[in-house]
């Protein structure tokens, strides 16, 4: 017999269930039956009436504060790093599960997955943009307007990624986080 951690409650004998514990190298945690069943109730009701508009606006807020330090970060240094890519995402999934109320659920992984997308769009756009204006000021070049017109951004997008992949790798990275954050708890 065992005692569940949770309520103190002794546990028959193959009644118990065992949980990871909160870090990785944790011992397991073992609840009764009860336990197992109100925390599996409430993982549910995280999924239930998220307020999907508080997530988006709060998910676009973050993709803008996002994507202007992912710019700035390769705009000074010259790199890419994927430690910010993981940041991107999870910053943005974790605006959208605050403003849908600390909900979550599949619902508020699309709407995380789609912003992190456009906001990964934007700081290219924003980050090539800024490596052109560098090489037209060394030419005198320096009526460069902030925006073209949408289809000749996504072009521009499109065409920096396909000369350099790794910048492929660093979406994914981020769309993968801002796809997690928010994802349904389980047992």
């Amino acid at each position: 017999m065992s005692t569940c951690q949770n309520c103190g409650v002794e546990i028959q004998a193959g009644q118990e269930v065992a949980l990871r514990g909160k870090r990785r190298n944790d011992p397991p945690v073992t609840i009764c039956a009860d336990c197992a069943s109100d925390i599996e109730q409430a993982m549910q009701a995280e999924t239930e009436n998220p307020n999907l508009v508080g997530a988006v606006l709060a998910g676009i807020a973050a993709s803008v504060v996002a994507s202007l330090i992912w710019y700035a970060i390769v705009a000074i240094t010259n790199y890419q790093l994927g430690f910010v890519a993981v940041g991107v995402g999870w910053l943005i999934g974790l605006a959208v599960v605050y403003g849908s109320g600390r909900k979550r659920g599949s619902s508020l992984q699309a709407i995380s997955v789609v912003i992190t997308i456009v906001a990964m769009a934007l700081a290219q756009y924003l980050i090539v943009r800024h490596f052109v204006v560098e090489v037209f000021a060394e030419e005198g070049v320096t009526d460069i307007p902030l925006w073209i017109p949408l289809d000749l951004m996504l072009e521009l997008i499109f065409e920096t990624i396909k000369a350099d992949l790794l910048t492929l790798l660093f979406w994914g990275i981020a769309i993968w986080m801002a796809f997690s954050v928010p994802a349904r708890r389980r047992l």
